[in-house]
């Protein structure tokens, strides 16, 4: 499984849905590459790096597999471990990239795509843009221990099969828990993807006392979800909200106009 160095070595990693930066002045775009090639196919696509610092950076290349727990954190494995990887399917055409001050660079990433490769099942891998230190990195000590301040980000990669156009999702479950954490309420959404895309998609809770029909809408949480995967959303309930409610969810998928809705009782 895959780690990051925690002692002599800290990474900020970082992800998004459309692009992203770091305060080092570096931003990538897009952060996530949708391939739709068949078996036995070779397909490209571009992912740009822009630096907008006065300092020179230089990155490795290299890919992981990955996968989604179901409260929503992010697994790394070695590529070629998990059954869903198109590590191996994946290159470019240099392992280390020199990205100079105020420049912008074009990376091209290419799948080739086996012949025996499933014509139905979605896959999907990570590559990684990992900055190589220089000996004039700052070395900061944290409790006597030198620590050099690097980062990495990482992009995702997919290959959906062309005759994959299902977007759904199942609303498996709603109901209210304790947070572990400090004991406050949440209440938790149990969701299954039946579809056979990845499914982005916004999960809302709108919740309304019984008694005197006063209106609460949490925030909405944002999830991207893998086919034949469940994810558990959490709301945290505002400390305020006392008494009996009716609480509906919303799920939005993106991409559709079909929703999910649910409803449920609370009592907090």
């Amino acid at each position: 499984m895959y780690k990051h160095l925690k002692f002599a070595l800290t990474f900020l990693f970082i992800h998004g849905f459309v692009s992203f930066g770091f305060a080092q002045g570096v931003s990538m775009s897009p952060t996530r590459l949708f391939f739709t090639g068949k078996p036995g196919e070779v397909v490209t696509q571009t992912v740009t790096l822009h630096n907008g610092s006065e300092n020179d950076y230089i990155f490795n290349i290299n890919l992981k597999d990955w996968n989604r727990e179901e409260d929503g954190t992010k697994v790394y494995f070695d590529a070629g471990v998990l059954k869903q990887s198109n590590a191996a399917w994946v290159s470019t055409l240099e392992t280390n990239i020199n990205l100079l001050a105020k420049a912008t660079q074009e990376v091209l990433v290419t799948m080739k795509i086996p012949a025996n490769a499933s014509a139905v099942e979605l896959t999907n891998s990570m590559l990684f843009f990992t900055q190589i230190g220089k000996q004039k990195d700052e070395l900061k000590l944290d409790k006597g221990i030198g620590i050099i301040a690097l980062f990495e980000f990482g992009l995702h990669i997919y290959n959906t099969p062309p005759a994959n156009k299902t977007i759904s999702l199942d609303l498996m479950n709603i109901e209210s828990a304790a947070n572990l954490a400090d004991n406050s309420k949440i209440v938790q959404v149990r969701l299954f993807n039946d579809g056979n895309v990845v499914n982005d998609a916004t999960v809302e809770l709108e919740l309304t006392n019984t008694a005197t029909g006063e209106e609460t809408k949490l925030n909405p949480i944002n999830i991207s979800m893998m086919p034949t995967t469940y994810q558990t959303v959490k709301h945290q309930v505002p400390d305020n909200l006392k008494g009996k409610y009716s609480g509906v969810v919303i799920v939005k998928m993106a991409g559709s106009n079909d929703m999910r809705i649910g409803e449920k009782s609370f009592e907090f």
